[in-house]
């Protein structure tokens, strides 16, 4: 029987000199890790399959803050496009100034300078531009209302020749004083803000708004192509005539409600900006008295020099 050794203990099985690194060393590794992969930093840990890599939210957050960036980028381009464009439009506007003068309107014998994009505050322009254009087709309407009214004098109505006489007054007499009592009031009071300019416009576009839906309702002998000829030019076989009479009456309507919608959303800006009737009043009080005085300077000039 061999002899038990005293000394023997299942706590002192291991060598306590032994290096540990050398035992993990030794440890075998299975058939799907290496040692590479042991000794990886495992704070960025990737899930990994037979077929995809799924990242981290580190790598979402990255991905993130790339889009952000790009938007910015893209933002900045914008911003830099419209200001080039406007610089662009300025210097275009400088070069046609030093070789034609300032005065640009009408295009075929300048009067007054006028220009949209340089005198109106930006967040005004549609409104300015739009009432600009119904401006425009007011010229349209009464071109095509005295062609209309023309027609109904070869078409043998007894009131055609006065119509069409009284159309044809209104084609000048229309045009200039619309230009002058509402389209160039609001103008200015975009450009100055002031509310003389206000009162003028609604004042005389109230004016034109019931002139148009006056005009569209086309009573004889008024100059009018509008609703009651056109019945009697189609009850007469007039069709060519009639035809000119509904576009010319269409436009007509087009003009009257166009300018209520725009009349009350002008009005909306008036109020918002705290224009009132007695600040009208004592602009055009202030407007008169600078005006005398010039009148009053020029005249001691003129008069000095004599």
């Amino acid at each position: 029987m061999a002899a038990k050794n005293p000394f023997e203990h299942a706590e002192y099985s291991s060598n306590p000199f032994e290096d540990a690194n050398q035992i993990q060393a030794d440890v075998p590794l299975d058939g799907h890790m290496s040692k590479a992969e042991l000794g990886q930093d495992t704070s960025y840990t990737q899930y990994k399959d037979s077929h995809n890599v799924y990242p981290t939210a580190p790598d979402e957050a990255q991905d993130a803050k790339l889009l952000a960036k790009a938007e910015e980028l893209r933002r900045r381009e914008q911003e830099l496009a419209a200001r080039e464009q406007e610089i662009r439009s300025a210097q275009a506007e400088a070069d046609r100034v030093r070789t034609q003068g300032k005065n640009n309107f009408p295009k075929f014998y300048p009067l007054i300078y006028m220009s949209i994009p340089a005198e109106i505050p930006k967040a005004h322009q549609s409104t300015v531009n739009i009432l600009y254009h119904l401006w425009l087709g007011l010229l349209v309407t009464l071109f095509l209302n005295f062609l209309a009214c023309m027609l109904m004098l070869f078409a043998g109505l007894s009131t055609g020749g006065t119509d069409m006489g009284v159309a044809l007054g209104y084609c000048f007499t229309i045009t200039a004083s619309s230009f002058l009592l509402w389209y160039r009031p609001i103008y200015n009071a975009f450009m100055k803000e002031m509310s003389m300019y206000y009162y003028f416009y609604f004042v005389f576009n109230g004016f034109h708004i019931l002139f148009s839906l006056y005009m569209a309702l086309g009573f004889p002998s008024t100059g009018s192509a509008g609703l009651v000829n056109m019945i009697q030019l189609f009850n007469g076989g007039h069709i060519l005539a009639g035809v000119l009479c509904v576009f010319s009456t269409i436009l007509w309507f087009v003009q009257g409600f166009g300018h209520l919608f725009y009349y009350r959303k002008v009005r909306q800006h008036y109020n918002q900006q705290g224009h009132t009737f007695d600040q009208a009043k004592a602009q055009v009080t202030s407007s008169a008295v600078r005006n005398q005085a010039v009148q009053n300077a020029a005249w001691n000039a003129a008069t000095s020099r004599v």
